[in-house]
């Protein structure tokens, strides 16, 4: 701009010098029209250096716009990038080695070392946008675990939206050990259903409503947590080898104080109920089903205990005995590609202890002992075995004892897990005789 500003008054110059020169030969001339000359060519200077202004100011303008756009998209990106460096990728690569004191070629062989779990999980925010995912893989099946959109409407109040955990019992797990308790294999802990929840915080108090569409995103028995199984496979002469009922259009709640808020000192005391629907897909019909605990939940520096009181009933307008082949004494049940039978109505107790003991032993960083026990009261006679009509068994009973080393993003349980008549988990027989079972699972975390 500056070299075209030089152009014009350089112009201007050589008109005014070559007028200058030429005064002499021009004498002669019309005055008045040497004069009308001159504002001629000075008028078209203005004119050259008006031109040259606006030409400067729209670039100046363009420019400014430019750096405004270019400035709105490095924002942008600067959004994205803060958006992905809040997201936190994690996961866990699990072996399993087993021992079990009732299987012969397992005896003969010392035990099995087996693949146990990868798992991929991805949790993140975006300014008030919240979003969680698990998935699971094991041998031979795989499932989500959990997957949700959350949104953050408050300091003390978030929605979650897709496959959410129930707002039951002592939470997270319901249990300080590996394997669980007899209320998590039953569905009363640690289960996530389809739906929406919200959740609230006011200080010490802490609630949590839901409304569940289904209980599972399927109807099968390949999910997390333990559920009526709704799909119904048939035998080799059509007839269906299960009750065929599925949890749907369920209400959820939950309430919890704790005392010592904001303390190394804490005791957690909760009620939780859920109940609704519960949709037989081979009558057609619906019946009903309800849930309704009280737990606590304390860490003492170093301790952890957690004891719960579950009561429940299953109502079920299931099919013709001899149709299912199932007593209507039952509700029939899975999780893990399992399938296995629970009382239709009863009692469960649980509780447990845990202490975590820091120490540096070269890498390792962490010792966790553990004992989780659980027990099933039936509402009266209870046999998990021939569809529920075989002989009434004794009260379940469970227990798991170990420890849990961890050594940087190393880790290995160690469990001893005794059993009475325990839902048949890991194959133990129902029969009224305590079996063991020794687990050892080792992997790590990332």
């Amino acid at each position: 701009m500056a070299q075209l500003s030089f152009k014009a008054a350089g112009l201007a110059m050589g008109v005014t010098g070559t007028l200058a020169f030429a005064a002499p030969a021009l004498a002669q001339q019309d005055t008045e029209a040497m004069q009308r000359q001159l504002d001629a060519l000075r008028a078209q200077v203005e004119r050259m250096e008006q031109q040259l202004d606006a030409q400067q100011s729209t670039t100046t303008a363009d420019s400014g716009q430019a750096t405004s756009e270019t400035r709105e998209l490095a924002e942008e990106n600067r959004s994205l990038i803060d958006s992905i460096q809040n997201s936190q990728i994690s996961g866990t690569l699990q072996l399993n080695a087993s021992y079990n004191d009732w299987d012969q070629a397992n005896k003969d062989k010392a035990g099995d070392m087996n693949f146990g779990k990868f798992v991929l999980a991805l949790n993140g925010e975006h300014g008030n946008f919240l979003y969680g995912f698990d998935y699971r893989f094991y041998d031979g099946y795989q499932f989500l675990k959990s997957g949700w959109m959350g949104y953050q409407a408050s300091e003390n109040d978030t929605v979650k939206v897709g496959l959410v955990q129930t707002p039951f019992g002592n939470m997270d797990y319901g249990y300080l050990g590996w394997y669980g308790t007899l209320p998590y294999l039953s569905g009363f802990n640690d289960n996530q259903n389809a739906g929406i929840k919200w959740d609230h915080s006011q200080g010490a108090w802490d609630t949590s409503l839901a409304f569940f569409k289904s209980d599972q995103l399927g109807d099968g028995n390949e999910h997390y947590g333990a559920n009526p199984v709704g799909n119904a496979p048939t035998d080799d002469d059509g007839n269906p080898t299960n009750q065929g009922n599925t949890a749907e259009n369920q209400l959820a709640g939950r309430v919890a104080y704790t005392f010592g808020q904001g303390t190394d000192y804490t005791t957690e005391i909760n009620f939780s109920a859920k109940g609704g629907q519960l949709y037989n897909n081979q009558t057609n019909d619906s019946g009903s089903n309800w849930q309704a605990a009280v737990g606590l939940n304390g860490s003492y520096g170093s301790w952890l205990t957690q004891l719960q009181a579950t009561a429940y009933e299953y109502d079920a307008e299931n099919p013709d005995i001899d149709e299912s082949g199932i007593s209507d004494d039952v509700i029939q049940i899975g999780a893990f590609n399992f399938n296995y039978l629970i009382p239709a109505e009863g009692q469960m107790y649980s509780a447990s202890v845990g202490y975590s003991m820091n120490v540096n032993w070269g890498d390792i960083d962490n010792l966790y002992f553990y004992n989780d026990f659980s027990y099933i009261s039936p509402n009266g006679d209870y046999s998990p075995n021939a569809g529920g009509f075989g002989e009434n068994v004794d009260d379940p009973m469970l227990n798991d004892l170990g420890m849990k080393v961890t050594a940087g993003p190393y880790y290995a349980w160690f469990s001893v897990v005794s059993n009475k008549n325990a839902l048949g988990y890991f194959t133990s027989p129902d029969d009224d005789g305590w079996h063991t079972s020794l687990q050892t699972n080792f992997g790590l975390n990332f």
